[in-house]
């Protein structure tokens, strides 16, 4: 009856508030993709906005679900559905934004359709709450590692990003 009554309350919480977010960064490939070769510099861009819905995972991760594309290069892209957090945990705090149904990127007969990610890694206890960054500061805290990967079924296009500005509102 209690687990009845806490997923209950779950369901009729209220969301949290709605933010809008667009990211530019620089990835410098490490694992290159036909052409794509490690050392290559490719600017990306991943707009967002979260919905208010959130849910706890695993470890202490909250799920920020959101809407939004992130975009690499000129061609490659997908949707975002989602903004992951951690904090305070006992391994890296956790900053990542995940995209799936990634278009635009085909070699030797190989498609690299997803997941797409956006992942920036902190000391624990970097972030101070589970909750949305907000402003360029709480981005910027999350640099112990900051990496992107692509994924295909075999292989995949991975590198660190470089340079990450953030605008967040709401």
């Amino acid at each position: 009856m209690r687990w009845i009554t806490t997923a209950l309350a779950l369901c009729l919480a209220a969301p949290a508030s709605a933010q809008t977010c667009t990211l530019d960064f620089t990835i410098e490939v490490t694992q290159g993709v036909g052409f794509i070769a490690p050392g290559t510099e490719i600017p990306g861009t991943a707009e967002f906005v979260t919905d208010g819905r959130t849910f706890r995972q695993e470890g202490g991760t909250m799920a920020h679900f959101a809407t939004g594309q992130m975009t690499i290069g000129d061609d490659i892209s997908g949707r975002i559905w989602t903004l992951i957090t951690t904090s305070r945990g006992s391994a890296a705090d956790l900053i990542g934004v995940y995209a799936y149904d990634v278009e635009g990127l085909t070699f030797a007969g190989q498609s690299f359709d997803g997941p797409m990610a956006l992942t920036l890694f902190g000391d624990p206890g970097t972030r101070p709450t589970t909750a949305p960054p907000a402003s360029q500061a709480e981005w910027d805290e999350m640099s112990l590692r900051r990496s992107f990967t692509l994924h295909a079924d075999a292989d995949m296009l991975a590198g660190d990003v470089v340079d990450l500005t953030a605008t967040c509102t709401g």
